[in-house]
Parts: C-alpha cells; sequence; structure tokens
C-alpha cells in the first residue's frame, strides 16, 4: 500500500489543504509550528482512527473549520485505488472505504485493507523517529528476539500473551523454590502423612514383613515395567537411528554442553526483582538528592544577609537611627527636590550650549561692551565689501574663460581647414606666375572650341544641301579629332597650370587672416585674466588678514572658533539669558551642597551609618543603602523564621528516604545471597549462563522430539550393529514380560494377607487420607502440566514458524550497515543479550562500546532490514520524523542513498527540519510548509 494524495477537511492548522506524494520518497520540510506533525497524525488517525478524548496523543481538532478529519487516496496491489476517508462521528471518527471497483464499507473493509493490523504495529515498526530508535537500541536479545517473533508474525502477538498467561497460572501452582503455590504445600504435607504411615506400618511385625516384601516385589515389578519401558522405548530409537545418525550426533554434543554448566539455583524472576529494586534505589537516591539540593537551595535562600550579621553588632546604633529615621527623610525629600531644580538649570545651560555650539566645561564669552559690538560690525561690513568685490572678479573671469573657450573651438575649426605652409607658400609663388602677361593668352586654349564651332557648321551646311542623316557620322570624328588637338596641347598646359582651383588659393588666403585674428584675441584674453586673477590674490589677501584679526578677537572674548560674525552678534541676547540660568545654577549648587554637608554629619554621628562612607559613597547613596539595609534585616528576620520550619520538615523528609534507601540495599543483598552470588555483575552473569543453558536445553528437546529419543548415547552406530542391537532387546523384553507375570501372581498372594491385617485399625484411616491427598496432588499436578504444556506449545509453533525471521533480518541489516559507515564495519551478530559489529580490522566490538553516531545508524539499518524482508508479506509506508539528527555528514550521504534504494520497493515519507537534508534529496520529491499558508 502507498500513499498517493492527502486531502485534508480540517485537522489542526491544515484547513482545506491537498498534499500529492511521491509513490517512493517524499520529503516534507519545515521548521518549528510549520506542521509536520500535524501530518503525520493525520495519516495515522485516517488509516488507526482520531486519538480518544482522554488519550496522551493530540486530536488537533481544527479551530477555523467544523468539517473535522479528511482523506487518504492510496495505491494498492490487490484492490488498485482505494479512498479512505474518516470525518468527525463517534469517539475515532466514521470511516468510508472506496474501493476502485465502486466497492465500499467501513471499519471492516479497512480492516481488511490494513491485513488486519492496528495502530500498535504499524507505529512499531513502520513510522519511528529519534526516541524509537534509542528504545530499539536498548533491547536484549531475548527482548529483540520477542520483537520480532511478535510483529514477524503478522498480528500473535495475543498468542505469545495466552503462553504468558498460562506460564503465570503454573507459576501459581508451582514453582521449584516457592512455600505459597498450591502444589508446594499439598506435596510438604504428603511427605508429612507418609511419615505417619510409616509409623503405624511397623506397629505389626508381620504387617511390616508382608508390607517390606509387597514394596519388594512392587520395586522389582516396577523395575521390570520400566527395564520393559525402556527397552521398548530402546527398540522404537533403534528403528530410527539409521536415519538420524546426525541429528543424534548433534543431540549428543548438547548433552556435554549442557552438563558442562554448573547447576543453577536461583530465584525466578530475579533479574525483574533486581530492576526493581535498582529503580527503587535510583528513584530514592534522586529523591534523597532532590531534598540535599533542596536543603542547599534553602540554605542559599535564606543565608543570613550581611546587613543582618551587621546589625547583630550594631543592634543600639540601628533602634536609635530608626527613632530619628522620619526627620532623616524628611530632610532627604527636600535635598532631592533642590536637586531636581538644580539638574533642571543644568539641563537648560547644557541645552543652551550644545545648541550654539558652545564650551559644555568652558566659561561663557565675555559680555561684550559697545566698542567691542562696533568693532565687531567693522569687521562685518569689511568681510562684506570683499566678498562682493571678490563674486564680481569671478563673474569676470567667467566671462573670459567662456570667451577663450569659443575662441579655441573657432582656432580649431580654422586650422583643421589650413594648408600647411609649404603648400600655402608653393601656392602664393605659382599665383604670381600666373598673374603675368603671358599667362593672360588664350588662343591655344581656344583652339578645341573653335573645332567643335566649325565642324557643327559644317555638318549643318551638309545636311541642308544633302537632306540625309548620314552626315551626322562626321561629329564623332570632329569630337575625335578635337580630343587630339587638346591631348597635344596638354603638356604645355600642365607645365604653365598648376594643381588646384584659385579660388581654393583665394579661400585660404581669407582663412589665414581670420586665423591671426584669432590668435590675436586670445593674447588680448589671456592678458585680462592674468590682472583679473592678480586682484583676487590681493582680495584674499584682505580676507585672511580680517579673519585674522576677528579670530584673535573671539579667543580675547572666549568665544568658540567656530563662530562666524553672524553667529556672534545673533547670540548676544541669549548668552545674556544663558549668565542669568547659571547665576541660578550657581546659587542652587551652593543651596544643595551645604544641605548635602548637614546630611553627611547627622549620618556619620551614627556608627551604624558610618559603615557604609566607603569606597568614595555620596551622602545620598549612603542614606539609601542605609535605608534598603534596614529594610533588608526587617525581612531577614522574618525569612529565618520560615527556613527554620522548612529545614525541619526537609531534613525529616531526608531521613526518611535513607531509610528506605537502607531496606531496598538489604533486599538487593538477601538477592543475591538467594542465589548464591555476592555481587550485581555475577548475579546478572548467572542468568544470563541460564539462559544460554535453557536455550541449549530447548535445542536439545526439540531435536530429540523430532526423532522421537528420549535418551542420549554417545555410541556410534552401524547398520549391523543397530540390527544385532534390535535383537538382543526383543529377546529381553521377552523375558521381562514373563518375569512380570510371575511377580503379579506373588503380589496378589500377599496383597490378600495385608487387607486382613489393615481392616479395622488406625492405618487404614492414614491411609484413606493419604490416598485422598494423593489425588488432589495429581489433580493439580495435572493442571499444572497442564497449563506449562500450553504455554510451550504456542512458543514453540510460533518460534518454529519465524526460526529464521531473525537471522535473516540481522543479514539484510548487515548490508545496509556496510553501506552507511562506508565499509568501516562488515558483520552484526545478536549474542548474550548484546548486538556486537565486526570492524574491518575483525575487531569484535559491543553496540555500547560504540559512539551514538555510530550505534544509531546500526539499529536504522536493522529496523529498515525487517522492513524490507517483509515487504511481501504486508505493505505499508514508513513515516520518519527527523532520526538522523546525531549522525554526521558523511555517514548521513551515505544513509539517504539507502533510503533512496530502499524507496524503489517501499515508500518512504520523511519529516524533517534540516535543512541540509534537501542537499540529499531531489527538489521534486520535497514540499516545503513554510512556503504554504
Amino acid at each position: 500500500m502507498r500513499l498517493k494524495k492527502l486531502i485534508i477537511y480540517g485537522y489542526g492548522k491544515w484547513v482545506d489543504t491537498e498534499f500529492d506524494l511521491d509513490a517512493s520518497i517524499q520529503v516534507f520540510y519545515g521548521q518549528n509550528e510549520a506542521g509536520k506533525s500535524t501530518l503525520m497524525s493525520f495519516i495515522q488517525s485516517i488509516l488507526f482512527g482520531f486519538p480518544m478524548r482522554h488519550s496522551s496523543s493530540l486530536r488537533y481538532e481544527p479551530k477555523e473549520s467544523s468539517r473535522y478529519g479528511g482523506r487518504l487516496i492510496v495505491t494498492d496491489d490487490r484492490f488498485g485505488e482505494v479512498s479512505i476517508e474518516r470525518v468527525n462521528g463517534k469517539v475515532t471518527g466514521d470511516v468510508t472505504v472506496t474501493f476502485e471497483d465502486g466497492t465500499q464499507g467501513d471499519e471492516r473493509l479497512l480492516d481488511t485493507l490494513l491485513n488486519h493490523k492496528n495502530r500498535q504495529f504499524f507505529e512499531s515498526i513502520y513510522a519511528f523517529n529519534l526516541k524509537g530508535v534509542e528504545e530499539t537500541s536498548e533491547m536484549n536479545r531475548e527482548q529483540f528476539t520477542r520483537f520480532f517473533l511478535s510483529v514477524g508474525s503478522f498480528g500473535n502477538e495475543s498468542f505469545l500473551k495466552k503462553a504468558d498467561h498460562y506460564q503465570q497460572k503454573a507459576s501459581q501452582l508451582f514453582k521449584p523454590t516457592g512455600r505459597k503455590p498450591k502444589l508446594n504445600q499439598l506435596y510438604q504435607s504428603l511427605q508429612k502423612q507418609k511419615v505417619q504411615l510409616s509409623k503405624a506400618k511397623e506397629s505389626n511385625e508381620q504387617y511390616v514383613l508382608l508390607i517390606k516384601e509387597k514394596e519388594g516385589i512392587h520395586q522389582r515389578i516396577n523395575e521390570l515395567e520400566q527395564t520393559l519401558k525402556e527397552k521398548t522405548k530402546e527398540n522404537e530409537e533403534l528403528q530410527h537411528l539409521l536415519k538420524n545418525i546426525e541429528t543424534i550426533n548433534e543431540i549428543n554434543d548438547l548433552k556435554k554442553e549442557i552438563d558442562h554448566y554448573p547447576p543453577f539455583d536461583l530465584p525466578e524472576d530475579g533479574l525483574i526483582h533486581l530492576n526493581h529494586i535498582n529503580k527503587q534505589l535510583e528513584d530514592l537516591r534522586e529523591q534523597t538528592k532532590g531534598l540535599y539540593e533542596e536543603q542547599k537551595r534553602l540554605q542559599d535562600k535564606y543565608r543570613p544577609s550581611k546587613d543582618l550579621l551587621i546589625y547583630q553588632e550594631n543592634e543600639e546604633a540601628v533602634n536609635q537611627l530608626l527613632n530619628n529615621w522620619d526627620q532623616l527623610e524628611l530632610k532627604v525629600e527636600l535635598l532631592k527636590e533642590s536637586q531636581q531644580t538644580l539638574s533642571h538649570l543644568e539641563k537648560q545651560s547644557f541645552e543652551f550650549k550644545l545648541r550654539e555650539s558652545l564650551p559644555l566645561n568652558e566659561s561663557l564669552p565675555k559680555k561684550l561692551s559697545p566698542a567691542d559690538r562696533n568693532e565687531v560690525y567693522s569687521y562685518e561690513d569689511d568681510l562684506k565689501k570683499l566678498k562682493d568685490e571678490r563674486n564680481d572678479l569671478k563673474e569676470k573671469l567667467q566671462v573670459l574663460e567662456v570667451k577663450m573657450g569659443a575662441n579655441d573651438e573657432r582656432i580649431d575649426t580654422i586650422e583643421q581647414s589650413l594648408w600647411t605652409a609649404s603648400k600655402y607658400k608653393e601656392a602664393e609663388e605659382q599665383e604670381k606666375i600666373l598673374s603675368s602677361p603671358v599667362t593672360k593668352n588664350p588662343g591655344l586654349i581656344k583652339t578645341p572650341a573653335f573645332i567643335y564651332a566649325t565642324g557643327i557648321a559644317l555638318t549643318a551646311t551638309l545636311y541642308l544641301i544633302t537632306q540625309s542623316f548620314t552626315v551626322f557620322l562626321l561629329i564623332p570624328v570632329m569630337f575625335i579629332l578635337a580630343a587630339r588637338v587638346r591631348t597635344l596641347q596638354s603638356p604645355a598646359n600642365e607645365q604653365e597650370g598648376s594643381p588646384y582651383e584659385r579660388s581654393d588659393f583665394y579661400h585660404q588666403k581669407s582663412l589665414r587672416e581670420q586665423w591671426k585674428d584669432a590668435l590675436a584675441s586670445n593674447d588680448v584674453f589671456q592678458q585680462e585674466t592674468n590682472e583679473i586673477t592678480h586682484l583676487l590674490n590681493i582680495n584674499t589677501e584682505k580676507l585672511h588678514a580680517i579673519n585674522e584679526q576677528f579670530f584673535k578677537w573671539k579667543e580675547t572674548n572666549h568665544y568658540p572658533r567656530t563662530y562666524e560674525i553672524e553667529t556672534v552678534l545673533s547670540t548676544l541676547n541669549q548668552l545674556n539669558e544663558l549668565r542669568k540660568i547659571e547665576d541660578l545654577r550657581e546659587n542652587e549648587q551652593t543651596k544643595v551642597n551645604r544641605e548635602l554637608n548637614a546630611l553627611e554629619d547627622e549620618l556619620k554621628q551614627n556608627a551604624y551609618a558610618q559603615l557604609f562612607f566607603e569606597d568614595g559613597r555620596d551622602t545620598l547613596s549612603v542614606f539609601s543603602e542605609v535605608r534598603r539595609s534596614i529594610r533588608q534585616i526587617e525581612t531577614d528576620k522574618r525569612l529565618q523564621q520560615s527556613y527554620i520550619k522548612e529545614t525541619d520538615k526537609l531534613q525529616n523528609s531526608i531521613l526518611y528516604y535513607i531509610q528506605q534507601e537502607k531496606e531496598q540495599v538489604k533486599l538487593k543483598n538477601e538477592l543475591f545471597v538467594s542465589g548464591g552470588v555476592k555481587t550485581e555483575d555475577a548475579f546478572v552473569s548467572a542468568y544470563q549462563k541460564l539462559s544460554e543453558k535453557n536455550e541449549k536445553i530447548k535445542r536439545y528437546e526439540r531435536l530429540k522430539e523430532t526423532i522421537n529419543l528420549d535418551k542420549s548415547d554417545n555410541d556410534k552406530y552401524t547398520v549391523n550393529g543397530l540390527k544385532e542391537n534390535i535383537d538382543e532387546v526383543t529377546a529381553v523384553i521377552s523375558q521381562v514380560q514373563n518375569q512380570q507375570k510371575e511377580w503379579t501372581k506373588k503380589t496378589i498372594e500377599i496383597d490378600y494377607k495385608i487387607n486382613d491385617l489393615e481392616e479395622g485399625g488406625i492405618y487404614s484411616d492414614l491411609l484413606q487420607k493419604y490416598e485422598n491427598e494423593k489425588s488432589l496432588y495429581q489433580e493439580v499436578a495435572d493442571e499444572w502440566s497442564t497449563y506449562k504444556v500450553a504455554s510451550a506449545l504456542i512458543e514453540h509453533t510460533l518460534e518454529n514458524a519465524k526460526e529464521n525471521q531473525l537471522p535473516q533480518t540481522l543479514k539484510l541489516a548487515e548490508k545496509y550497515f556496510r553501506s552507511i559507515t562506508s565499509n568501516q564495519y562488515v558483520a552484526i551478530s545478536l549474542e548474550e543479550n548484546e548486538f556486537y559489529v565486526v570492524d574491518k580490522s575483525g575487531s569484535k566490538w559491543q553496540a555500547s562500546e560504540l559512539s551514538r553516531g555510530t550505534v544509531e545508524p546500526l539499529y536504522i539499518a536493522i529496523r529498515l532490514a525487517f522492513v524490507v524482508n517483509n515487504k511481501e508479506h504486508v505493505q505499508f509506508p514508513v513515516i520518519i520524523d527527523d532520526s538522523f539528527v546525531n549522525i554526521d555528514e558523511h555517514r548521513k550521504n551515505s544513509l539517504y542513498e539507502l533510503l533512496t534504494e530502499i524507496s524503489q520497493s517501499v515508500q518512504l515519507i520523511y519529516f524533517t527540519f534540516d535543512e541540509t537534508t534537501l542537499g540529499y534529496i531531489d527538489e521534486e520529491h520535497v514540499i516545503k510548509l513554510d512556503y504554504i499558508k
């Protein structure tokens, strides 16, 4: 069965919420209060019912919804997709199960779907957390084997409980070392009556002789009967020896091992009694420890204070102080009012100085005379004039900079278009040549044009005469002729002409004139700039001189250096107000000092108050400390009375628990004496060896039952030897039967004689009573044997059915454990109530010797191995609640790889608050609850 979908109507914080689950592995990640525990409870509640109202488990009834419950959509190999709905109704809820084919049912159909498994079975195997792992690690071999036997038999725990019930009933009837059980009491009574009967028989010599003779015959008959039984059984055993030689050899080996163990005379349930006593001792010691701690706490709590001790030495001075205490209180109140007034004035002065940037610990600036004020006004006028002049000069300088910038751009633009000096000079020389009279003759230049005009005129005349268009073919001829003439003239023209146009030269000439004018303007601008810069430097020197004079004036009149002239003038009135505040403050300070001195003198006259004038403590602090001390003294007086009462009560409780502890130690020692040992380790070891012996006895008895062999034999049998033994046994059986007949006949004759002697005597009454109790003893013995046999049969049947369960699980757990520890540990075994592991070097370690980070992966591997080993019989999703917090990162990585492997056959649902888990699991398998509202 695999969970496919959670549909929550209302459960705790979840209301109208759905979750689609992965069929292999699903991780729910969220911090505390994200709703992980609620989801785990929801899954179990839908499957097995809501918790009872008085149960320790939470019901998670929603506060924000009237609907309580929800649905699980699951897939099952037998029934396909199944819907399980549980809503509020009866205490555990009303459930509706709907199969894929439309079949509907209630709890009975759900029970079929769950393979008749209950919540306890599910929680013990498929839902585990860190606490469950730790509890598994505390099991011994017997508990662990029984655990696998019960859950491995899938619901047969009731049979084991029945076996325990029968065993308890048998113990109530008989115990080997008991006195109160019924069978033990009957046996003691029979022994006493047997002694009385023997004495009655001895009163008659003939009767005694006959009885002895009869007893001898009976003994002989019994011996023959025993011999017959033994030989008959031997004959039957011999028939099976041929095909059971190996089994017999194993029986003989077990017998030797069993005989090797010393006899054990241990009290029944001794370990349980020991654990109970140890638990009692632990509880008593915890109680005693708690009482001692409480006593120490009381001592610390009620420890006399320093004030109380001082009071005891200065009681008279304290009383004198108390008589005058009201007057002192009044003086202190008046003093505090004066201090508040002083504090208010100091605050006003502080705030003013802070606001006006005046030094806090220096004297106020000097009060200015009219001459001082006029001097400040003069500084202000001079500075204003110089600043106005400076601003004008800076504006002129900015205008010149703008003009120079524009002129520089003009120069750059012109220079980009100017010819080089050499080229301009060459062009200038050429222009002089072209401007001479020779170069002005146009005759040669017009020759091609003349040819063109003459040709066109001639062509037009011929067309008028001939009226034929063919004459126009002469035009190309004339163009060719003109071109030839032009070619012939070009050398001369190239020599006489220039490589540029004359207009370009005149343009360059104009540009060069503009360039010269712009350079001249820059010179003018630079000269004006220098003059303004000189005036600015003079202005700066004058400003510096005035500032120096004002700085000296501020020092002379105690004004802050940071004050400007405007600040000095604006604070004149405020400084006058501050001076008034300072005068009031000084007067109030004088008053406070006077009152403090008077209070100090009065306190120092008292011997008790003098003790508090130390460590530079001020007078008011001394007064407060004296007042606190007096109040503490009164409190301590009351507490001392309470301390005496509580201490007496605690001391009585401590004595009681100590006495109880002594009694438990005495019971513990008596238990050791009853087991013939002196120490607890020896006591436990004896039970461990007894357990080993019992295991071997069970195996021994089981093998004997398998081949119906009542005794073991160390002889090595052969086929011929067995046949000879069978013949010999048959002959002995025949002989014994003949002897039985003869002795039986003799017994009948003696019985007639004894009956004559027994009738009417006291012996007959005793014999009747003896026989009656003997019959009752037999009935009780039969009842006891019935219970013992029934208990043994149940456990033997279940153990035989599951004898391979534990070895198979441990084998698979070894594989998982090797994977988690990266082959550091290669084997697991369960021996003598303790798990052992073998590391890669061959060393063997007890589980109790391993670190927590190793022992927890060990039991996680065992738990997972059990789930996987039984997945063919029943399938549930495995729910894990942060069971890996104590495991290091390397092993945790291997563990998550193992979980991924297991999830291919078993669905895993993992709830965690550990963010590192997200690094091991693909994001598609993770639901982050913190992002779900």
